[in-house]
């Protein structure tokens, strides 16, 4: 998992890696309340980090293909 600055000083922009050892990352969900990144890669693995990509934890492991992760928040009080 990289980033990149998209509005960096002079142009510039220095890709950083976060994430490495992914199988084919695809899925980005980011929790910016909660300072968490949630990724999914090809072999079916789901992490999760903070956004600098320190405190990687690996969630669930092979669940099959996954193409994509989503995060969201439910109002208090709702029942899932």
């Amino acid at each position: 998992m990289n980033r990149s600055p998209m509005d960096p000083p002079y142009g510039r922009r220095t890709p950083e890696i976060l994430l490495t050892h992914l199988l084919e990352g695809i899925g980005l969900a980011l929790d910016r309340d909660a300072g968490l990144m949630y990724v999914t890669d090809l072999a079916g693995n789901v992490y999760a980090a903070d956004l600098d990509g320190s405190n990687r934890t690996e969630i669930l492991v092979p669940q099959g293909n996954l193409t994509g992760i989503a995060h969201t928040v439910l109002p208090a009080g709702t029942s899932v």
